[in-house]
């Protein structure tokens, strides 16, 4: 059986000020919990150092008139550019060149999940980790339950597979995803997830 909770939506307190100071603590968090696609990133300043270096050095030793010859230039020289090797090779580097100006413009999956707050200033987060052991937690904590098999996080909800003794569960899964979005509504994450609970009866 499966069984959905949503996100409860806070009350409106009728002041302005609050709410917009709680919109900027959201992007805030959102922003500094943002993933920097490190790997991504050494990679492409690797490569632009080696071709930089060899540059360099070829520039360098044709100036003294001992060119080391570390790039063919000659033969490049000599290519047809209609040539279906040339096309390829050129080909190659845009898609490698998009890929690295994609994976900057686009956001990386980060380890940590932002925390909604009221202060700018003071920013929370949690990682992926340990908001599936949260949500894990409640999930065993609610009744009926024996035992939690898997936790999937997605960005708007949280995937619940558990399973009881039970033969027929029928209304138990209301409750377990009530006891995890119980859990999720005091931990506050940002975005704001609902629950979905698969739950099974155990195997003979």
């Amino acid at each position: 059986m499966t069984a959905h909770a949503g996100p409860v939506r806070p009350a409106r307190t009728g002041h302005a000020d609050r709410a917009v100071r709680a919109r900027k603590a959201d992007r805030a968090a959102r922003h500094a919990f943002r993933s920097r696609r490190v790997r991504m990133a050494t990679f492409a300043a690797v490569l632009l150092t080696a071709a930089a270096v060899l540059t360099a050095i070829e520039v360098i030793t044709g100036l003294l008139d001992r060119p080391w010859h570390l790039i063919p230039y000659e033969r490049v020289s000599d290519v047809a550019w209609n040539d279906a090797k040339a096309l390829g090779i050129t080909a190659a580097l845009a898609a490698l060149g998009l890929i690295f100006l994609l994976a900057g413009l686009l956001p990386g999956r980060t380890r940590m999940v932002p925390l909604q707050g009221d202060d700018p200033a003071v920013m929370m987060g949690v990682n992926r980790r340990g908001l599936k052991r949260a949500a894990a937690a409640a999930a065993e904590d609610a009744p009926g339950v024996s035992r939690v098999r898997k936790v999937k996080l997605r960005r708007r909800r949280v995937k619940v597979h558990a399973e009881t003794p039970v033969h027929r569960p029928a209304g138990l899964g209301q409750g377990v995803a009530a006891s995890v979005q119980e859990r999720l509504d005091r931990l506050r994450p940002f975005p704001p997830r609902s629950v979905k609970v698969r739950l099974r009866a155990e195997k003979d």
